[in-house]
């Protein structure tokens, strides 16, 4: 399905339908949107396959098709969607500042070599910790954890400090505190705080969202990897984030694609519910030992998932169930795709190269 009612339509737009229709012949995965705008407005908005591989359908899970309010599961675009986005507004706000350490705040468990970390070190990956712990093994389930929280710093303040010599390392488990924190400070989850400070002051609510079964049916969101006999469908695919409860930092948030470009621009024409000061400091911050922004990525070379250069001014994230958002500060333009690959592949060779064929294609006639 694809909008065609669209303000200037891409040239490219054909070919964008025709990759990602083969994508799904391929069984790369069984559900994408894919929207494209910039200045003039939405120059692309395509949907397409269904929730669902019809080869894996059961009685509980059938296969429906995907329109343009179809969910998604984002994975890690939660992180500068949801939770930079939070500490930013709290920045903002003058509840936090970003130089301000984790030894400031007793409410987080955190070990002693973390203790010295800031905020911003936290939001660009600039930190010793390792990039992922398990929460869903057997020390999660000890009856003696009152919460789903306590476990977690429990195995971080019993870890050890990376010993790699990198000086950054993308890591799950910074988000997870970041989210925590955003959980103290204004005494709720993070979903409800999400909803309340920025899904609803933009009108997102209905196509933006963590935990949607709360909210709308199973058949209008798409499902992803495999969880026990069933597909997980609503639920987060990343395991800590259901060990969490669904509700992290890092991973749990679920959107469309035309609500993830909807968010970006209202970073950039004045209606996001933050001053364009903080907001041009996280997307624009620098340090000389991470190229990440204030949670947001940047292209990494010139074979970048973005399909844009190292030095070209984009700043952007991926999420590992197969969705990606990338924006140009100076063109103007955000391209935004989501896929659910874990649905049917393990494996990131076949959607790492159908990103960068459409992130080239349609950054190519960008003005």
């Amino acid at each position: 399905m694809t909008n065609f009612n669209l303000a200037q339509p891409l040239p490219q737009l054909d070919k964008c339908v025709e990759l990602l229709q083969n994508a799904i012949e391929q069984s790369h995965f069984s559900a994408a949107q894919f929207v494209v705008s910039d200045k003039s407005g939405i120059r692309a908005d395509i949907a397409v396959g269904t929730t669902i591989a019809k080869n894996h359908s059961n009685p509980y899970q059938k296969p429906y098709p995907v329109d343009h309010s179809t969910l998604f599961d984002v994975a890690s675009i939660t992180k500068p969607i949801a939770t930079a986005g939070l500490i930013m507004q709290a920045v903002n706000a003058k509840f936090l500042d970003l130089s301000l350490k984790l030894v400031n705040f007793d409410s987080i468990g955190v070990p002693s070599w973390l203790l010295g970390s800031t905020i911003a070190d936290l939001l660009s990956h600039h930190t010793m910790l390792k990039p992922w712990i398990d929460l869903s093994g057997s020390h999660y389930k000890y009856s003696r954890f009152r919460s789903a929280r306590e476990p977690f710093e429990e195995i971080l303040q019993e870890s050890e400090p990376r010993t790699d010599g990198a000086t950054y390392c993308y890591s799950d488990l910074g988000y997870i505190l970041l989210g925590f924190l955003i959980e103290d400070l204004y005494g709720d989850t993070i979903s409800n705080i999400f909803a309340n400070k920025i899904a609803i002051p933009l009108g997102l609510d209905k196509e933006m969202m963590f935990c949607p079964l709360h909210k709308i049916e199973q058949k209008k969101i798409v499902a992803t990897c495999k969880v026990g006999h069933q597909f997980a469908q609503g639920h987060p695919d990343d395991s800590n984030a259901r060990a969490l409860l669904h509700r992290a930092g890092h991973a749990g948030l679920f959107a469309s694609a035309r609500a993830i470009d909807a968010y970006v621009r209202a970073l950039f024409d004045g209606s996001f519910p933050c001053s364009k000061k903080i907001i041009n400091e996280f997307v624009s911050y620098r340090h000389i030992e991470t190229p990440y922004a204030l949670g947001w990525d940047r292209p990494t070379g010139d074979n970048s998932l973005s399909g844009a250069n190292k030095d070209d001014h984009v700043i952007g994230h991926l999420g590992f169930t197969g969705c990606s958002v990338w924006y140009d500060l100076d063109k103007k333009r955000c391209i935004t795709l989501l896929t659910n690959r874990t649905h049917l592949s393990n494996s990131t060779d076949d959607i790492n190269e159908l990103r960068r064929k459409l992130y080239r294609l349609c950054w190519s006639d960008a003005r």
